[in-house]
């Protein structure tokens, strides 16, 4: 509960911020209204940021939903919530909501969770991270190497798993894993403790500018063909590259892998609900662009190319839109 309320305190503190020229539109009588927790993670993550700004941009313009923005743990946590109903909405990267929706991967044990795909937003790189004189210029000299493979418990570490097996290293056994959020992993990694540190985000990423001030950093690269090929055995990651100059002493472009940030529901949330949510995140997104570089990314095509099975809801906006 507490939770709850200190998230309706911040959420009313970026709306104030977001739109300081406006006041949200009172809901009509006899209308159908719904409140819609959407689960987060940190809240000084990109996720919080993004959310907290949508959710917003949603309480102005809709006269149907009242959205409360939960910080949670990350990806794990908002999966299992909706699964058991806690929340009606979250955050995750495509490979947990892909997984989760099939009973795969980290949730072959599990099962299939209860939950449907709304809507991609934006793009993240898979960044591996070391000392300029490492000595390590790809994944494939990280073997025998102290390695962070991304914070316990998240779906993070299966990114940096899954490139680490292409090259034929086993994680486990081939290097030292650590499992580290991302600014306990650069910090360990500028003590000198690890070798490389590994962690999912959009870049340029805060925490690796700042290290990049004062050390002397460099960007693992991973090989096209190595590339090619984790892209094409998961369907949920894709082919990028941060170019040259992105962070400080970084004199060319890495290849990386691409993972999409989408949001996902519980299946058992109303149609309506779902389709209010999806045309009000889109249709108003010029409003809260500004609250985050991100946002420039939610678009309605992106947004409708979901990799896992659609609510009901969400497929209904689409294809009234001809997306679909």
């Amino acid at each position: 509960m507490k939770k709850i309320l200190v998230s309706l305190l911040m959420v009313l503190f970026v709306a104030s911020a977001v739109f300081a020229n406006g006041s949200a539109e009172a809901k009509t009588p006899g209308q159908e209204h719904y409140e819609l927790i959407l689960g987060t993670a940190g809240t000084s993550g990109t996720y919080y940021v993004v959310g907290a700004a949508m959710g917003a941009s949603i309480n102005k313009n809709s006269q149907m939903l009242n959205v409360i923005v939960q910080p949670t743990k990350g990806s794990m946590e908002n999966l299992n919530l909706a699964n058991s109903n806690e929340i009606q909405l979250g955050f995750s990267n495509s490979d947990g909501v892909y997984w989760a929706a099939n009973g795969t991967g980290i949730f072959a044990k599990a099962g299939k969770l209860n939950i449907k795909a709304v809507m991609n937003l934006y793009r993240s790189q898979a960044q591996m991270v070391t000392l300029k004189n490492s000595g390590i210029k790809t994944y494939g000299d990280l073997k025998g190497k102290k390695v962070n493979l991304g914070p316990s418990g998240q779906t993070i570490v299966e990114v940096s798993k899954s490139v680490l097996r292409a090259y034929g290293i086993d994680p486990e056994k081939d290097v030292t894993p650590f499992y580290l959020a991302v600014d306990e992993g650069l910090s360990k990694l500028k003590d000198g403790e690890i070798d490389a540190s590994f962690f999912v985000a959009a870049a340029p990423t805060a925490g690796v500018v700042n290290i990049a001030s004062t050390t002397d950093i460099q960007l693992v690269d991973i090989d096209k063909p190595i590339l090619e090929k984790v892209a094409k055995d998961y369907p949920f990651y894709g082919k990028g590259v941060i170019p040259a100059g992105t962070y400080k002493g970084q004199d060319k472009d890495v290849n990386v892998v691409e993972m999409v940030t989408e949001i996902f529901a519980g299946a058992d949330v109303p149609e309506a609900a779902v389709y209010e949510f999806v045309k009000q995140a889109l249709e108003t997104q010029p409003q809260y662009v500004n609250a985050h570089v991100s946002i420039q990314e939610i678009q309605p095509e992106f947004a409708s190319q979901c990799v896992t099975e659609l609510h009901p809801g969400a497929l209904k906006y689409y294809k009234e839109k001809g997306l679909r």
